[in-house]
């Protein structure tokens, strides 16, 4: 189901309002899962997962406002803290106790960004494809007003299964990057990421912590999530094979199934 009605947030900078329209919210009961998708993504890519676990657990996902909108270049997010500061907001607006963070590249490192600056925060983490160690910038080259094919070739860089990139989804993005505000936005959020390097954080984190990689990731290297299970105290690791950066939307059976294993843990 979608949240509503909508409430009452806490002021935050103009341009970084949850958008209570968009927010995907399913399940019920005390235990919940909080999705954050990354740069290209939407809650809609976590949406076979969280059909899968709603019966055991309440599971959320927003839109992070970092998509195609009006005003986004000059008072839009400006730095990864400002992302989990919205997070951090939606936590408090829907009374979440006892709950798990799971991010996808960008939405990884927020999930860090948060554990690490208030610890005991979650319950629990996960990360797929994060970025925090190493990540190269699945914009790289773009420019002002770039080619369709140009975008087709980015969003293909993204994902092993070349099936999931549709005509519409080429079209929308080709669309929102000719936007030349947006796309010196995207330059930004880019940026963003790569200047918050969590490294040496990642000793300080002391919680259930599952890492789910694609093996077939060119954004995130395979070597990038042994990375972050070496640096993590008592993480997991587990490869998918035959998928890129997304494995929550190129594999959510496999995802789902070892979320499904790693999650008493966090709420035992």
């Amino acid at each position: 189901m979608i949240f509503s009605p909508k409430p009452k947030t806490k002021e935050l900078a103009p341009n970084l309002e949850v958008d209570f329209d968009r927010l995907v919210d399913m399940g019920k009961g005390p235990n919940s899962i909080v999705f954050l998708h990354g740069l290209f993504g939407t809650p809609e890519h976590y949406r076979d997962v969280m059909e899968r676990l709603s019966d055991k657990y309440r599971v959320i996902a927003p839109q992070l406002p970092i998509d195609p909108q009006p005003g986004r270049r000059h008072d839009g997010m400006k730095s990864v803290a400002d992302l989990s500061a919205v997070v951090a907001n939606l936590v408090d607006v829907l009374k979440l106790d006892q709950f798990v963070l799971c991010g996808n590249s960008l939405g990884g490192l927020v999930a860090i960004d948060l554990c690490v600056r208030n610890p005991n925060y979650a319950k629990g983490l996960v990360l797929a494809g994060s970025a925090g160690l190493f990540e190269r910038s699945p914009i790289r080259g773009l420019r002002s007003r770039p080619t369709r094919e140009f975008v087709r070739q980015t969003v293909v860089g993204i994902l092993y299964d070349e099936s999931l990139v549709s005509e519409e989804l080429v079209d929308h993005w080709h669309k929102s990057v000719m936007d030349r505000d947006y796309t010196r936005f995207l330059l930004r959020v880019s940026r963003a990421t790569r200047d918050r390097s969590v490294e040496d954080e990642l000793k300080s984190l002391d919680l259930p912590t599952m890492i789910i990689w694609g093996r077939d990731d060119e954004i995130t290297p395979p070597s990038t999530g042994e990375d972050f299970q070496r640096l993590i105290r008592g993480s997991k690791l587990e490869f998918l094979d035959e998928c890129g950066h997304a494995p929550n939307w190129e594999q959510p059976d496999a995802f789902a199934k070892l979320l499904d294993g790693f999650l008493p843990e966090c709420f035992s």
